[in-house]
């Protein structure tokens, strides 16, 4: 087949959705089908291919666009703000401009979140099998982030509509974690007949090959090095750990603490490390492209999420074999069993996870213990096969359905 992947975000990207494209791209690619990968550029201007054969301008269709909308809310739907109206006109451009890749060349568009999905719901030629995966619950990150202050605001209805379409405008739509499939039926209120569950896969023996191509550095410390990558939003939780740092230090100085990612976070983090005098034990590495290799240096891996669905972190650090410590936030229960692949603290508390650090740092041999039965679950459970062949049986059922039509 030719397949079109096709997401609102900007590709390359640091996170989830990146890694899991590439996993998907390079599986359907091994099995004959021609790949190609719809994405904003990272400028946020262009829309693109990722293999370098089309770009194009949002510009011309954006500006005529955005005066129109514009007229129309302050006609029809006033109390609209902002934050709605942004939102429309960059669904709108995308819904537009991706008309212009040639959509009827393809034979099945697989889309990755909900605006994507609802627009190209409504430009795809008529009968194309279209399958999409929502990798997260946009609502609860706007809820933690702010962005949506109560269940009774506009911007609530609005997200809470734009989340039911997205999880029902494709013709069958995967969700990685038993969690969002939950949320997406219970609290969005999408079609339970669209919807099917495909946890994450990762491409492990390039993964493990990698891992062992990188020396362990030898480190004079003798300091405790924790990882803790993520972007850095208050949804990611970094805050708590941070807290949770400055417990650990009354007790002990022997840590440090390196942040993998960026984010508007980063400088109130910053200074709420040097207000707890941490600024020796906390580092900020920025957006980086060696996370193996700092998986590879360091002794403990942390993921203090408030908000999370399938965390590919937290895959890929056990497969890196590291002993994890994350929150019960989302689908992290789906990868961990606790005290067995790593130990499940609740979210948005600095306190279990000041006596988590303070375990596992004590407890050599429940460290080594907890890496190696991680390592050797993530060995078992994550290798991408099983992702994708049960994607492709949901490319098929999806073409049979528009066949049968």
């Amino acid at each position: 087949m030719n397949i079109l992947l096709a997401t609102f975000w900007y590709l390359p990207h640091v996170g989830g959705v990146d890694t899991y494209l590439k996993v998907l791209t390079k599986g359907l690619e091994q099995r004959g089908h021609r790949v190609d990968v719809c994405a904003h550029h990272p400028d946020m201007n262009h829309l693109y291919l990722l293999n370098g054969r089309r770009k194009l301008a949002k510009k011309p269709v954006l500006f005529p666009l955005h005066e129109l909308l514009m007229d129309h809310f302050d006609k029809c739907v006033p109390e609209a703000d902002s934050w709605i109206r942004y939102r429309e006109a960059e669904r709108y451009t995308f819904e537009l401009v991706s008309t212009q890749f040639g959509l009827d060349g393809y034979d099945l568009i697989h889309t990755h979140d909900i605006l994507s999905t609802r627009a190209i719901a409504r430009v795809k030629p008529q009968g194309m099998p279209h399958v999409a995966t929502i990798h997260g619950l946009l609502l609860e990150e706007y809820l933690v982030t702010g962005e949506i202050v109560g269940e009774d605001s506009i911007r609530w209805r609005y997200s809470l509509n734009e989340e039911r379409l997205g999880a029902s405008s494709a013709d069958i739509t995967i969700l990685p974690s038993e969690w969002l499939h939950r949320e997406y039926m219970n609290r969005i209120g999408a079609p339970g007949e669209r919807l099917t569950v495909i946890p994450y896969g990762l491409d492990t023996q390039a993964i493990i090959a990698e891992l062992e191509r990188i020396p362990r550095e030898p480190r004079q410390s003798g300091k405790t090095l924790m990882i803790c990558p993520a972007r850095l939003v208050a949804y990611k939780g970094q805050r708590y750990l941070i807290e949770a740092l400055g417990k650990l230090k009354r007790e002990r100085d022997d840590f440090v603490c390196q942040f993998a990612g960026d984010g508007p976070a980063r400088e109130e983090l910053a200074r709420l490390a040097e207000e707890l005098g941490l600024k020796r034990h906390v580092q900020f590495l920025g957006n980086r492209s060696d996370i193996m290799r700092l998986y590879k240096q360091a002794d403990l891996f942390v993921l203090p999420t408030l908000v999370e669905n399938h965390s590919l972190a937290i895959m890929e650090a056990q497969l890196a074999g590291l002993p994890v410590i994350a929150t019960r936030a989302g689908g992290n229960s789906e990868l961990i069993v606790p005290d067995h692949t790593g130990v499940l603290v609740d979210p948005a508390d600095a306190d279990q996870l000041f006596e988590a650090l303070r375990s596992l740092m004590n407890d050599g041999e429940r460290r080594r213990r907890l890496a190696a039965t991680g390592q050797a679950w993530a060995r078992k459970y994550w290798h991408p096969r099983n992702m994708l062949e049960r994607t492709l049986r949901v490319y098929e059922q999806a073409a049979g359905m528009k066949h049968g039509q």
